[in-house]
């Protein structure tokens, strides 16, 4: 409903992965239980391979994972394949349970395990409690009874015994699914192959990889198994019926490819010995060998399940519907409570109400909040905004909570044009308001490249196609360290006027296909248009978050804002769904103009007529439902068939023909189903209801469809007999041009008049629904002003808007001082000193008293910043301008923040790592040749507008900027040389500062190991920053090693980049500590992390020295003597952000000869 209704005639089945499997779980801190919400959670390998990654760690975490996606298919197949790895308690099935979830042809012996596996579950099955009682039924939940009864049919159809005719004509179903999908791809690619999953699946290590996964891409498709030896192939002679999905408009994806979700990199990387996939002997791999790793790593996977669910430490949770219908759901079950109903629809096709009937939901013991929330590529299909609105209020309150969604960007938009479009609004005015923070945009800083996929397809793409990258960006709340028990959101206070220029803003940017002036400028192109993904429904759901998000005067800001709206003369559309959007906002209580403040009477219109005629009370809205017959929709699914694009459709109100005052008003916000109607109660009265008998074959059946939506009831008193109810194609030009010679100028596929019994149905509510949908927003108890934990102050946070632009230019931070004590400090003139923490923190510090944070929901310019002083009133006041997006790339010192929260140290951007589980690069028996890679894949941590600054003294640049560079480079050295690729090699690297003349740190390495999950290597390292405290006995030893292999290289820098090194060790320490903090920990003790960066003084804390492996150095003489003031640490390069800026390309790759 939030979302247009876009006529589903052709369907892609993604039954696997096509992007390398992560760790979910990378970005929390260790130890603690994690709630994870998978929205499209597509299959299971991204939970199999988090898994693997806590079991294998020092304290497996227990882990609750609830899983939705649209497709049932992919469900089915999820639980088929987790109860198959549960029941082979010795891996003895791997290669079975390999090839009936990653081949689309089969042997016998996997067949007749899918058929048994699949008759087991069925058994187990017979209704959700029955399941839950069974051995696999309190760690594999479904969510609900209709979930359950669409993935039994799933079931049902993977495990039947077909013979004869019946086996011939699914062979052949299949078969021609398959052909269709290989004229998709070539359709949408051309001869060539699309290979941006080929390239993201391989780096770092592209050029030769990308080559083999296309051959591997080519084997598969053609003989339906990854098997490379042809005798092994010859034994695949069934159809797996996994692959085949029950419907009969969905064809297996084009871009199909089962090796791409392992991390098959590892296969082109010289490895040591140690570690199972190589030698000293290292060379390119064959295709059977990168399929044997693949195979591998699945069957590690599956045996870190096995154990994790045998210590009782994962509780999966599964449901099939509407994503974005789901969370809203679970918006509804935290804020009000199990008993009552969302009144959403489980998904867009159908109308099965969503009830979440498992009894983990009516106890609560299931998950409503969650530390990570994944929602895979949704992005592309809901809209950022949409998908934003309906999952921020389910991300907890805490410094590590982490929401992350993906998206498929062109490389050549700018910076401004991305960021302009993608929240529909300005960046940091729309994400203060949903609560969150977009971290790689906010430090400018990334664990993966980007930059190395853009190189690569430069060389491996076809010439006439667009760079292309997948974002994954990670969404956290605004940085409010502290130890309240309960966090909270506080609330963003606005003067009415203002927030509602904000929200005028935001709805023209949601509906730039009825731009007047892009709609003649587009009118007649070529190009095929992107589908929009916002309706008014959409706007107001919005607006319901907004609502509980900030305080102001809500009425005032509704009627200016309808007022803007009204008097706008850009959206020529928005007058035809103007009565859309005011209902939407009457439904959900935000505000009700004249029309839907008093009942309507028939008696004020046309008395005893109309299908509304015998309504004792006629409400302000009411549900109108059309049936549309398949005579009339076959001839538009055909047309959409023929010219590969379906159009948004919607509902329109139409007056008659013979009306003196015509109208039009159009309804957007719709549910569809098809089947056949029941009715009960009197025709014309407010006891009539009907109820769909659903046609599960949709799109592709023989039965009528209905289309469903609200409007207000006072329309429909205006001709209650001979105005029309339509289906239509939303109008734009490409519907126009492409559809308007087959169904007219207005673009109608069926229309009714508003009387007519057979095909139109008014009634109080939607079929087998009892009320309306619920958009909760934030609950009202997670958002409010924030008292500090000692209860010594309050603090109230303002927006000031600029209303030419609708943007947030600036907050006031007011702290309310509490304590009488401190309101004597300050009425008696005590100084105050000011710093600042963060871009979200300010600090003020009462001379001999305590000290005050003022945060703010989005990063501010501390150059910027004024403070008021209050001493009679006893407040203080922090006023700064909001840093726009193109301030945020030279923030300073904000590369890896590390927070003090509950007294323990939280990583913001940088990923957890698990040092022993990653493979060891054999640097002393690696040629030149093999480690190439890396001179492509390092450079990338720099933009292309860090290259220019590298490159040009005179280049435009903040000192801020130019700092950022001359750290990344230092990096790129140390990286180069330790790993011969560049210059001569160390093993110790110092930072000596050029303006004190004095040695800040020294770093000691070990090894470099490749990190697969984030695509890049890591230096297992070991830091001593030189404080004055342990200078006597470090320098001493620093000096024996000079003059031999372990001499320290010293790097001079400034005291500015001194301080990001300073910054960033912290970080890097905190990411793989395999040690827990001491009570008097001095992180915990002062909340500071760094301790300091000024000269001399200690950085970290204590609770780390000493604590490095026995064969860390084990031929350093003096190692011992250092090794108590050393701290272990992972660096991995700091990437350049692609929402900055863009990456480099092969003309600026810095030449490392020189």
């Amino acid at each position: 409903m939030l979302t247009p209704e876009i006529a589903k005639s052709v369907q892609f089945f993604c039954p696997i992965g096509n992007t390398p499997a992560v760790s979910l779980t990378q970005d929390l801190p260790s130890k603690k239980k994690a709630d994870l919400l998978l929205l499209g959670c597509g299959d299971v390998q991204h939970i199999l391979f988090t898994v693997h990654t806590e079991q294998h760690g020092r304290d497996p975490r227990p882990l609750d994972v609830t899983c939705c996606d649209a497709d049932t298919a992919v469900i089915a197949r999820n639980i088929v394949l987790i109860s198959l790895i549960l029941d082979d308690l010795n891996g003895a099935n791997n290669q079975l349970i390999w090839n009936i979830f990653y081949h689309f042809r089969i042997d016998e012996g996997s067949l007749a395990l899918l058929q048994t596996q699949t008759a087991k579950l069925l058994a187990l099955s017979t209704s959700l409690r029955t399941w839950q009682q069974s051995q696999y039924g309190q760690m594999i939940r479904i969510c609900d009874r209709v979930s359950l009864e669409q993935i039994r049919g799933m079931w049902g159809f993977y495990g039947e015994k077909r013979q004869g005719d019946v086996l011939r004509r699914f062979n052949k179903e299949l078969d021609n699914g398959r052909r269709i999908s290989l004229e998709f791809r070539k359709f949408f690619a051309g001869d060539r192959m699309n290979v941006v999953p080929e390239i993201r699946a391989s780096a770092p290590v592209c050029l030769e990889a990308t080559h083999d996964l296309g051959d591997l891409y080519r084997t598969f498709w053609a003989f339906g198994t990854t098997e490379t030896d042809e005798t092994v192939r010859s034994y695949a002679i069934h159809s797996n019926p996994m692959f085949g999905p029950n419907n009969g408009n969905m064809f297996l994806h084009y871009g199909t490819n089962p090796v791409l979700g392992f991390h098959i990199a590892s296969c082109y990387v010289p490895i040591d010995q140690i570690t199972p996939q190589s030698g000293s002997s290292f060379k390119r791999p064959e295709l059977h060998e990168i399929v044997n790793a693949a195979k591998a790593e699945f069957g590690t996977w599956a045996k870190s399940f096995r154990a994790h669910f045998g210590a009782d430490l994962i509780t999966l949770r599964f449901f099939v519907g509407d994503e974005m219908a789901f969370s809203y759901a679970l918006q509804q079950m935290h804020t009000t409570g199990p008993v009552k109903p969302s009144h959403w629809y489980r998904d867009r096709f159908h109308f099965h109400p969503l009830v979440l009937d498992d009894e983990h939901y009516a106890d609560t013991s299931a998950p409503l909040l969650f530390d990570i929330v994944d929602t895979s590529y949704l992005i592309d299909h809901f809209g950022a905004l949409n998908l934003l609105t309906a999952t921020a209020p389910l991300l907890r309150h805490e410094s590590s909570a982490t929401l992350y969604s993906e998206k498929l960007v062109r490389t050549k938009d700018t910076q401004m044009s991305l960021l302009e479009t993608f929240l529909c609004g300005d960046m940091a005015t729309v994400t203060s308001l949903l609560g969150l923070v977009p971290v790689e945009l906010a430090t400018n800083t990334s664990s993966s490249s980007t930059g190395t996929e853009t190189l690569f397809q430069e060389v491996i793409r076809p010439p006439y196609t667009t760079d292309q990258v997948i974002m994954r960006i990670a969404w956290k709340r605004p940085l409010n360290p502290g130890n309240a028990v309960m966090k909270t959101l506080g609330p963003i206070h606005f003067h009415s006027d203002g927030l509602a220029y904000v929200l005028h803003h935001v709805f023209l940017k949601l509906f730039p296909n009825e731009d007047a002036l892009r709609l003649f400028v587009t009118r007649g192109s070529p190009q095929m248009p992107s589908l929009p993904t916002y309706n008014r429904a959409s706007f107001v759901a919005f607006l319901c978050l907004v609502k509980t998000r900030t305080s102001t005067d809500w009425n005032t800001t509704m009627a200016t804002l309808l007022d803007l709206i009204d008097h706008d003369t850009r959206l020529p559309f928005a007058h035809t769904y103007r009565q859309e959007l005011q209902l939407w906002m009457h439904m959900q209580g935000l505000y009700s103009v004249n029309t839907f403040r008093s009942t309507p009477n028939p008696l004020n219109h046309h008395p005893q007529t109309g299908t509304l005629k015998d309504w004792q009370n006629i409400p302000p809205m009411v549900s109108v439902t059309l049936r549309i017959p398949r005579s009339t929709l076959g001839p538009f699914i055909a047309k959409t068939m023929e010219i590969g694009f379906a159009p948004p459709l919607h509902g329109v109100l139409h007056s008659s023909a013979q009306a003196a005052d015509q109208w039009q008003h159009m309804f957007a916000a719709t549910q569809i189903g098809f089947g056949s109607v029941k009715s009960k109660g009197s025709r014309y009265s407010d006891s009539f209801k009907i109820e769909i008998d659903e046609d599960q074959f949709g799109w592709t059946g023989k039965s009528s469809m209905f289309l469903s939506f609200y409007v207000p009831s006072w329309i429909l008193l205006e001709e209650p007999c001979t105005a029309t109810v339509s289906l239509a194609m939303a109008p734009s030009p490409t519907a126009v041009t492409m559809f308007e010679g087959s169904f007219g100028v207005n673009l109608n596929i069926f229309t009714a008049e508003q009387h007519d019994g057979e095909h139109v149905y008014m009634t109080k509510v939607q079929p087998h629904q009892s009320g309306v949908i619920s958009i909760c927003g934030f609950d009202p108890d997670e958002v409010s002003n924030q008292l500090d934990p000692e209860g010594n102050s309050e603090t109230t946070v303002t927006a000031t808007v600029d209303e030419t632009t609708g943007q947030i230019s600036s907050f006031t931070n007011r702290v309310q001082i509490i304590s009488e004590e401190s309101k004597a400090l300050l009425r008696d003139g005590c100084a105050i000193k000011r710093s600042v923490r963060s871009p979200f923190n300010y600090v003020l510090s009462l001379q001999d008293g305590p000290s005050f944070i003022a945060n703010f929901p989005a990063p501010i310019l501390d150059s910027t910043v004024r403070v008021k002083i209050a001493r009679k009133s006893s407040y203080l006041e922090v006023i700064a301008d909001v840093a726009k997006p193109g301030h945020w790339a030279a923030l300073r010192s904000f590369m890896y923040p590390v927070v003090v929260d509950d007294g323990s140290p939280v990583l913001w951007n940088m990923p957890r790592l698990d040092l022993p589980l990653l493979p060891v690069i054999d640097l002393a028996n690696a040629s030149y040749g093999d480690l190439r890679w890396l001179r492509t894949h390092l450079p990338t941590m720099l933009s292309e507008k860090e290259i220019a600054l590298n490159l040009n003294t005179s280049f435009s640049g903040s000192p801020s900027a130019r700092d950022r560079v001359e750290f990344k480079n230092a990096l790129l050295h140390i990286f180069a040389s330790f790993s011969g690729i560049a210059g001569r090699k160390a093993r110790a690297y110092g930072i000596y500062c050029a303006e004190a003349k004095g040695m800040q740190m020294v770093i000691f390495l070990s090894k470099l190991l490749f990190d697969a999950s984030n695509r890049t290597v890591v230096l297992d390292a070991a830091v001593i920053p030189i404080s004055t405290e342990i200078m006597p006995e470090v320098i001493p030893a620093l000096n024996t090693m000079s003059g031999s292999g372990y001499a320290v290289k010293w790097l001079r820098t400034s005291e500015d980049v001194v301080r990001l090194w300073k910054e960033a060790v912290p970080a890097w320490t905190e990411r793989c500590r395999s040690w827990s903090h001491k009570a008097d920990c001095e992180y915990a003790t002062t909340e500071r992390i760094p301790l300091s960066v000024k000269l001399g003084e200690r950085v970290l804390c204590s609770c780390g020295e000493g604590a490095i492996p026995t064969d860390f150095m084990p031929q350093l003489p003096v190692w011992n003597d250092l090794a108590k003031h050393a701290v272990r640490m992972a660096i991995s390069p700091p990437f350049a952000s692609v929402l900055v800026g863009k990456p480099i390309d092969s003309s600026t790759l810095p030449d490392f000869e020189t």
